[in-house]
């Protein structure tokens, strides 16, 4: 059963047939990519084919599973690998992709026979024998409705729920496996070297050799499988982590700052870290050294309680030193928090500190916190040396109890010299997890406060919609309206805009003047979404702006910033960012409108030079404006905003930019922040943004002063 149309929507199915008939040349060259199309349209995917040309990767020319699963994620389709035995496929699986050895990728499906179909890319769909059904299926689970906000790492580790019993079974052979070596020893003394029947030896040896060489196999297993697990954590909370600070409102995003939220990711680093290392093999390993207790109570009774004893002492000692040195980690990282966010603050403004001459100054405070950050770092590290040079004087101590304790009961008969050399060795093989697990306990703190960031993170309100919440249709006429909206970048600050409303008609050129920091650029983020009003509300097409799905309303406003930035890829990958489905010939038409086209073929390969990753910088700005323009131009939308974007630049620009607004006149509404009179001259409205008010400017006639006329609500009501 298809899923109701969204409001404003049509039935879809046109959008949905060319989904499927998508040409090899926008998909990566590979049967996964062209396999993703007809899947998606047979899990009655809404959306369209800009959609899933920008969950595919971007400037990868090939994808692979790892790929094709984290767009099916991003799509709303989380995704799980289901192994083919037996020669059928579940119907409750279906429709999957099917991943045979040595085939090409594959659509599997059951048409409304119910018969088995298996369609490959660039052909039709065939029945599919039992005989085809090998390999793997990759199976994808509906969309789901809501998000979970609180608890949100836990619930992410209780998928791995189901991992545990495996390990903590091969946890368990290798414990049972381990008591070979000391069972050996014991056997050689008491037996072998007592009775003098050296003829048993060889096959004692090749007895524990084989248990040893096990022991070392289930070993590696283990580690291969946590391996396994950090990498699918990797994937799934790095991920969702960065698509999280990607989807915040760009309010909050701002305020927070760069080295802030790198520190996010990394905090996740840690946590992986610690879940998937030592630790997990510590706790994995603790449960069965209740065995070796039991062992050790039956070899030599008292020795057993010497690890106890080692538990009680490992306690204290966390006890003891866990307020302060919980004290001194944080202090460590809030001062290495401070020196990173100083780095970022001078190299993205290099260019300003040269200028004037400030390097100097900067390296000086840079000094300053890198030296407070050493001093805090080598505090705690002085406390966590202690701490460890305690645990290892705790073991060492206990190693020597164990000797005595067992000594003492050799001598009144209770063990013998094979059970005591046998009863070391399981001491030793008790201490050394104890030990582990104590010395990362000792950072369960920290691993416990990034979790808590990673939670507080996710349990952020984003811009991003539920899957399955219905949105509004994509504006088409371009008419925007402001009704009495307030605008806050801090709560306690003063508003930007206070009860600013204004009515602009489809078609019509507005230009919004000001002073600096007036919020001439606020206005026109406010139309796009990327700032929401704290009072009234921002109209597109008589629909609140909240109401469309960010994503797609973005995708039909063209956009011009003052400081374009090209991303790592060719010119036209970027540009194609704008319009992922655009021909070469419509990419030559957007940059020859722009007045671009002669300056990108004029680079070393053209449309096809590689940009971003520091090499865009090369380029003069006024390129980088006119490809930001020819960007913009290919939405062909019905808006297109323009924040300053020649300001400072030569007339040859600014031209290009006068032809635009002349050309696109009527057919698209255009909101410009501009102080070029020439660009002001264009408009058939100028509005001013003073003190959070918004007014509108009378045309002058040439010579005459501007006068100012009142701004009249939607309702009429003038201001």
């Amino acid at each position: 059963m298809r899923p109701p149309a969204a409001p404003g929507h049509d039935d879809g199915e046109d959008d949905r047939r060319r989904l499927v008939a998508l040409p090899d040349t926008l998909l990566a060259p590979s049967d996964l990519a062209r396999c993703l199309p007809l899947l998606l349209w047979l899990l009655d995917w809404r959306g369209g084919e800009d959609d899933l040309l920008a969950a595919l990767p971007h400037a990868k020319p090939e994808i692979d599973l790892t790929d094709l699963r984290n767009s099916l994620a991003v799509l709303g389709f989380p995704t799980r690998l289901h192994r083919l035995r037996g020669g059928r496929a579940p119907a409750e699986l279906l429709p999957a992709m099917l991943l045979a050895p040595g085939r090409p990728a594959a659509v599997l499906y059951a048409d409304e026979q119910g018969r088995l179909l298996r369609a490959e890319p660039g052909g039709g769909a065939a029945p599919c024998p039992p005989s085809a059904l090998r390999g793997l299926l990759l199976c994808c689970a509906p969309p789901l409705a809501a998000r979970p906000r609180q608890g949100w790492f836990a619930g992410v580790a209780r998928r791995f729920h189901g991992d545990l019993p495996a390990l903590l079974g091969v946890s368990g052979l290798m414990a049972v496996l381990g008591l070979a070596v000391p069972a050996f020893a014991m056997a050689v003394f008491d037996t072998i070297i007592a009775g003098h029947s050296p003829a048993t030896l060889p096959m004692l040896a090749l007895g524990v050799t084989g248990a040893v060489l096990g022991e070392a196999a289930f070993r590696s297993l283990r580690q291969r499988a946590l391996l396994r697990i950090g990498e699918r954590l990797d994937r799934l909370v790095s991920g969702a982590v960065f698509t999280q600070l990607m989807s915040l409102p760009t309010a909050l995003v701002e305020r927070a700052g760069t080295a802030s939220q790198v520190s996010r990711l990394r905090d996740f680093a840690a946590i992986r870290e610690f879940l998937t290392g030592a630790f997990a093999v510590a706790v994995l390993d603790l449960p069965f050294t209740l065995v070796v207790l039991a062992l050790m109570l039956a070899l030599g009774g008292w020795i057993a309680l010497v690890p106890v004893g080692t538990v009680c002492a490992f306690g204290l000692l966390f006890l003891l030193t866990r307020a302060p040195l919980r004290l001194a980690i944080a202090d460590a990282a809030r001062a290495s928090q401070a020196r990173e966010a100083l780095a970022v603050e001078a190299l993205e403004a290099a260019r300003t500190l040269k200028l004037a001459g400030a390097e100097g100054r900067w390296v000086e405070r840079y000094a300053a916190a890198a030296a407070a950050a050493a001093v805090a770092s080598a505090h705690a590290a002085t406390l966590s040396g202690a701490v460890l040079l305690a645990s290892q004087a705790i073991v060492t101590l206990s190693g020597l109890a164990a000797v005595v304790t067992g000594v003492l009961a050799v001598f009144g008969g209770a063990m013998t010299a094979g059970a005591l050399i046998a009863g070391m060795m399981l001491i030793w093989r008790v201490l050394g997890p104890l030990q582990t697990g104590f010395t990362m306990l000792s950072r369960w703190e920290q691993t416990q406060a990034s979790i808590r960031q990673v939670d507080q993170l996710m349990a952020l309100e984003s811009e991003r919609p539920d899957p399955l919440d219905a949105r509004m249709a994509p504006p088409e006429r371009g008419e925007i309206v402001f009704h009495r909206v307030t605008l806050r970048y801090l709560a306690q600050a003063e508003p930007v805009l206070a009860g600013a409303s204004v009515s602009i008609r489809p078609g019509e050129v507005v230009a919004v003047v000001g002073g600096e920091g007036a919020g001439k650029s606020s206005l026109l983020l406010l139309v796009a979404g990327l700032y929401r009003p704290q009072g009234g509300v921002v109209r597109i097409d008589g629909h609140d702006v909240r109401a469309f799905d960010p994503a797609v309303l973005r995708r039909n406003i063209g956009w011009v910033p003052q400081k374009p930035e090209l991303l790592y890829g060719t010119v036209a990958q970027n540009l194609r960012l704008a319009h992922p489905t655009a021909s070469d010939s419509v990419l030559r038409r957007a940059a020859a409108e722009a007045g671009v086209l002669a300056a990108i073929e004029a680079l070393p390969q053209g449309f096809d030079t590689r940009v971003g990753d520091n090499r865009s910088g090369s380029l003069p700005r006024s390129i980088l404006l006119r490809i930001a323009l020819a960007a913009a131009l290919l939405r062909d939308a019905p808006i297109l905003l323009l924040d300053e974007p020649v300001a400072g630049l030569d007339d040859a620009c600014a031209q290009a930019f006068t032809d635009v607004i002349a050309s696109r006149r009527g057919r698209c509404t255009i909101l410009m922040a501009t102080h070029r009179p020439s660009h002001v001259k264009l408009a058939d409205r100028v509005l001013r943004v003073r003190d959070g008010q918004l007014e509108e400017l009378a045309r002058p006639a040439a010579g005459a002063a501007p006068q100012r006329t009142p701004v009249f609500s939607p309702s009429g009501a003038g201001r």
